[in-house]
């Protein structure tokens, strides 16, 4: 019975290793033999691969980007698997300025900064009023800060020319971009080339009309901006009146109201995309001493009143405007109008004064870089680095503008109605300046400037009667860092 199993245990055994001999010479010819090495990275192929099922924590695997080729290592090593992790925002940290913020994101904090270092020089040899120098136009440091994510807040106090002064001191209440109000000291609506931020500004002086507008003054504001797809925006506010102040000298108010439309924003028509055209309107009643002297934009005083002469009933002001941007060049235009009563210094006449001035200002960028609007940085394609390998320009900007301020000739009425002196100065005065900007990269700007005036009448520069001008040159230059 032992023998016969054994015979088919035989059999069974020599069927089976003619079978495995067959399979073995028919694979040898398809495929390679296994070496012990490649056995053996199997077999730790298979280990990692138990390993990381049993014991690796849940997570995100990554895979890894097909390779173009083959790889020739047959040796690879497993694959890696990594968690990913959610990243979250930074608390404090530099982002266009330095800034903090709360984890909820509802608190923020920004600081601001600008300097600017000028050079004036006055070309005309016989003036013996303005002294070419260096000076500090502007040195700031501004806090920024949301509350509650809604309630937004400005303090901006300026260091330069020997003083401190607050220039921005307000809070806005933000819920929606439609209907916002503001409160403290601020820019009033009036005036495209004002609102356009000082740090901005293509030239480094705004135009001759500038002197009549509103600036910053106290008091309260209604405004709402990108109604209607981004396509209007609107302010109204209640002031103390004051040209650029901090105070009231009685207790009557100025209004100002301002409206700004882009017609085609958004429609798929990008020639006319950042057209704006605007309006602003003031009025109010004044009872003040008339100090304001009116200036070149390069600081040429050509016209003052008489002393005693009081700003002494209504004052009417009115501006409509226009700005436009393709590509890298820009374009702004205003007309302003102003009338005002005055009271002579005999006390008895009062004379209604009218002011009409305009400016046309255009720049173009010769490096590439695009403008949508002048209250905006430049951000160069190629920041200005003279190290061999990161060779960058900067980029560099043309910019033009001329504009004229005129008072009406009933300031020089003879006798005690006189409210300036015709022998002296000027109530008529055009300008035209050309200028060279340099942005080194998006927080540094080099300015150059030179500007040439044109006085209607002869004005007295100088203790001498001969030291009368009727034009004027000067070569003005500005170093400015911002963030």
């Amino acid at each position: 019975m032992l023998r016969r199993l054994f015979k088919h245990f035989r059999a069974l055994y020599l069927s089976l290793f003619t079978t495995m001999l067959v399979a073995g010479t028919v694979q040898a010819q398809t495929e390679p033999v296994l070496t012990n090495a490649d056995l053996e990275r199997r077999v730790r192929e298979l280990e990692a691969k138990i390993e990381l099922l049993t014991s690796a924590p849940p997570a995100i695997v990554q895979p890894a980007a097909a390779p173009s080729a083959p790889p020739s290592d047959t040796n690879r090593a497993p694959p890696v698997v990594e968690a990913v992790a959610t990243p979250s925002k930074p608390l404090a940290g530099w982002d266009n300025g330095f800034f903090m913020r709360s984890e909820d994101d509802r608190f923020r904090l920004r600081l601001t900064g600008q300097i600017q270092g000028d050079y004036r020089g006055y070309l005309d040899t016989g003036d013996r009023v303005d002294i070419s120098q260096f000076l500090l136009r502007r040195a700031r440091f501004g806090l920024e800060a949301e509350l509650f994510k809604y309630y937004e807040f400005r303090f901006l106090p300026d260091y330069a020319q020997g003083q401190a002064r607050i220039q921005d001191s307000y809070i806005n209440v933000h819920y929606w971009d439609a209907f916002q109000v503001e409160g403290g000291k601020f820019k009033q609506p009036f005036s495209y080339e004002q609102l356009i931020q000082d740090r901005f500004t293509p030239l480094m002086e705004r135009s001759l009309i500038d002197q009549l507008v509103p600036a910053r003054d106290v008091g309260v504001m209604m405004h709402g901006q990108k109604l209607f797809g981004n396509r209007f925006d609107w302010a109204a506010s209640v002031s103390n009146g004051a040209i650029n102040g901090d105070g009231d000298t009685n207790s009557l108010k100025d209004y100002a109201f301002r409206t700004a439309v882009r017609p085609f924003k958004g429609l798929d028509a990008p020639l006319f995309d950042n057209l704006q055209l605007g309006f602003a309107y003031t009025t109010g009643v004044e009872q003040e001493l008339t100090t304001f002297n009116l200036k070149t934009p390069a600081g040429v005083q050509y016209f003052n009143f008489l002393p005693n002469v009081r700003a002494d009933g209504l004052r009417n002001r009115w501006s409509p405007e226009v700005a436009y941007f393709y590509k890298g060049f820009g374009f702004a235009s205003q007309y302003f109008k102003l009338d005002q009563e005055f009271r002579a210094p005999n006390g008895l006449s009062r004379i209604n004064v009218s002011a009409d001035g305009w400016y046309v200002m255009a720049t173009a960028l010769l490096t590439g870089e695009p403008r949508t609007g002048y209250s905006e940085a430049i951000d160069p394609l190629q920041p200005f680095d003279p190290r061999p390998g990161e060779f960058g320009i900067g980029a560099w900007e043309l910019v033009g503008r001329v504009s004229r301020l005129q008072l009406s000739n009933n300031v020089f009425l003879p006798g005690g109605a006189r409210l300036a002196d015709p022998t002296r100065v000027s109530n008529g005065t055009t300008e035209m300046t050309l200028g060279f900007n340099w942005y080194l990269n998006k927080f540094v700007r080099a300015q150059f400037n030179w500007e040439h005036s044109w006085f209607d009448r002869p004005v007295q520069l100088g203790p001498a009667k001969t030291q009368f001008f009727t034009t004027n040159d000067a070569l003005m230059m500005r170093f400015q860092i911002i963030f």
